[in-house]
């Protein structure tokens, strides 16, 4: 049987595709899911924040007894998380709406 993939001076057929080449990679569109950008970024500012209160707390210590600056350690490690959160996650949706993935509109009719 012969081999119809080729032609009589053995080069080979050109086939019609519909769409692009398979073998061509095709770069990804890059684009952030809004939810993981809040996320990525309350996460990671919260944690510094909570580094930066954790230090403010001990720069600010007074010739309190050790329970007292236990305890102004702990409520500045959580407000400044608690505010590297919020600011994360202002920083993170403010990029996943300018470089996030769009809802494609639907057409009526």
């Amino acid at each position: 049987m012969p081999n119809t993939d080729e032609r009589l001076d053995n080069r080979p057929l050109e086939r019609a595709t519909e769409g692009p080449d398979a073998t061509q990679k095709e770069v990804p569109d890059r684009q952030i899911d809004p939810s993981e950008s809040v996320t990525l970024f309350a996460i990671a500012l919260g944690a510094i924040g909570a580094l930066v209160g954790l230090v403010a707390g001990i720069v600010f210590l007074s010739g309190s007894a050790l329970g007292a600056a236990v305890l102004n350690c702990l409520i500045a490690v959580l407000a400044g998380g608690s505010a590297g959160v919020v600011a994360g996650g202002t920083v993170g949706a403010a990029i996943g709406v300018m470089r996030g993935v769009r809802v494609p509109k639907q057409v009526d009719g």
